[in-house]
C-alpha cells in the first residue's frame, strides 16, 4: 500500500493500520512485535533476493485485534518486557465476554495499559468467539 500510495490516492501513507480476526490478528501482531522498519526477508531466507519494495517501511500506525491478541495461537503474550520492547502502535481490541480466551484478552489489555500503550478495548457482553464483522458501534 505504501509503495503505491500515489496510485491509490492515499493522503497519509505513513498512517496505514494492520489488523485481523483471530489468527489473522495474531499474524499482524507477530509482525509488529518482531519486524521493524526496513527489515529484509533475507533475514529469514538467505536465498531471498531483495527488490525495490524491500526498501519501503512496513511499519504500521495502528493495529486492530478482533478476538485476537499479541502472542501465538491460543496463548497471549504476557511478558511485559517483550511487549514493551515491541514498541507497538495504538491497538484496538474487540472481543466478547463469552469467548474462551476472554481472560487472556483482559489480561493483555490491562498489561498494555500498564505499559503506557494507547489501547481501546470494545468488550461485547455475552458475545462468543468468532462473531465476525458485526456492528461494533453498539
Amino acid at each position: 500500500m505504501r509503495a503505491r500510495a500515489n496510485d491509490y490516492e492515499l493522503l497519509s501513507p505513513d498512517a496505514i493500520a494492520v489488523g485481523g480476526f483471530s489468527a489473522g490478528g495474531i499474524q499482524a501482531g507477530e509482525t509488529l512485535l518482531n519486524w521493524k522498519g526496513n527489515v529484509s526477508p533475507a533475514a529469514l531466507d538467505s536465498s531471498y533476493t531483495p527488490d525495490s519494495l524491500d526498501s519501503i517501511s512496513a511499519d504500521a500506525a495502528a493495529c486492530a485485534m478482533v478476538y485476537s491478541f499479541y502472542g501465538r495461537l491460543s496463548v497471549a503474550q504476557t511478558d511485559g518486557n517483550i511487549l514493551r520492547n515491541g514498541n507497538l502502535p495504538p491497538t484496538f481490541y474487540a472481543y466478547g465476554t463469552e469467548d474462551p480466551f476472554y481472560d487472556q484478552f483482559e489480561g493483555q489489555v490491562n498489561l498494555m495499559n500498564s505499559l503506557g500503550y494507547r489501547v481501546h478495548a470494545r468488550v461485547m457482553d455475552s458475545w462468543p468467539y468468532g462473531f465476525g464483522a458485526e456492528d461494533f458501534s453498539k
